[in-house]
Formats: C-alpha cells, sequence, structure tokens
C-alpha cells in the first residue's frame, strides 16, 4: 500500500503484512499449539522419554546416567532431566542452537510458554511460579522443577 506522508506530501510505502511474532505468541497461549521443532530435537525428546542409554545425531548426544538424562551439545553439556525437573546450562556457548536445544526441552519437559530468549545479547528465561509468569535472567544451572 502507498500512502502520502502529511509532512512534505511524499509517497511513502507501507506494508498491510502483519508481524509474524503475535501470531506464534497467540498460537502458544491461546491455542496451545507449539511451533515445529527441528528434526534432531524431536529425537532428542524421545530419547529423554524412552530412557535411552545412549542416543547421538550430528551434534546431539543424550546419555543416561543414575536416572538422569544429560543432553551434550558439541560434547558440552547442556540440560538434565530427571522425573521431576530439569537443570539447563549453556555449555559455555549462548548460541542459536543451544538456546534452540533449551527452548525444545521445555516444550517437551516443561510448562506451555517457559523457553529461553535473548534481548540485546543477553539470555532471559521466562518461567511459570504457579501463578502467572515471570522473566528472569538466563543462570547456567538453573533448576527448573
Amino acid at each position: 500500500m502507498i500512502l502520502r506522508s502529511a509532512a512534505g506530501g511524499q509517497l511513502v510505502k507501507v506494508s498491510t503484512q502483519t508481524a509474524q511474532t503475535p501470531k506464534i505468541v497467540y498460537l502458544r497461549r491461546v491455542k496451545g499449539i507449539q511451533p515445529k521443532m527441528r528434526k534432531i530435537e524431536t529425537q532428542m525428546n524421545q530419547a529423554i522419554t524412552s530412557n535411552a542409554q545412549f542416543w547421538q545425531n550430528a551434534n546431539t548426544r543424550v546419555e543416561l546416567i543414575d536416572g538422569v538424562s544429560k543432553v551434550y551439545l558439541h560434547g558440552n553439556l547442556i540440560a538434565e532431566v530427571d522425573e521431576d525437573s530439569m537443570k539447563l546450562y549453556d555449555g559455555g556457548f549462548q548460541s542459536v542452537t543451544t538456546k534452540s536445544r533449551l527452548n525444545a526441552l521445555c516444550n517437551e519437559f516443561g510448562v506451555a510458554g517457559e523457553g529461553v530468549f535473548q534481548k540485546n545479547f543477553e539470555w532471559f528465561i521466562r518461567l511459570w511460579n504457579g501463578t502467572e509468569f515471570f522473566t528472569t535472567e538466563f543462570r547456567s544451572g538453573m533448576r527448573l522443577a
């Protein structure tokens, strides 16, 4: 759509397309629909759910040690999942891939809506406290019940 600007009468091109982010937030909060995960993340979650002793694909590995599934990315520990909790680590690298793997784990084993995100090059995590969601700074080794 092309509009005429009030200041100076110049023609300005304006997009009529809506942003994608509100749609994703709506789907998550209202409809309960989760965005699609990568195939490797789906397999990672299945390995944890099935208590696989060892699973590996490309750069991601899951090992079951004393009832705790440990998730590694490029050989760095990024999560520990047991029956009633989950510990999240950044593995020393706050990368897009690490964040994606952690969000896949949060979607599968956490409360719907919890997840890791980045703003101004800093990581945050959105958590549920039982009555409402809150956002806090991500700290490696955080335990989610």
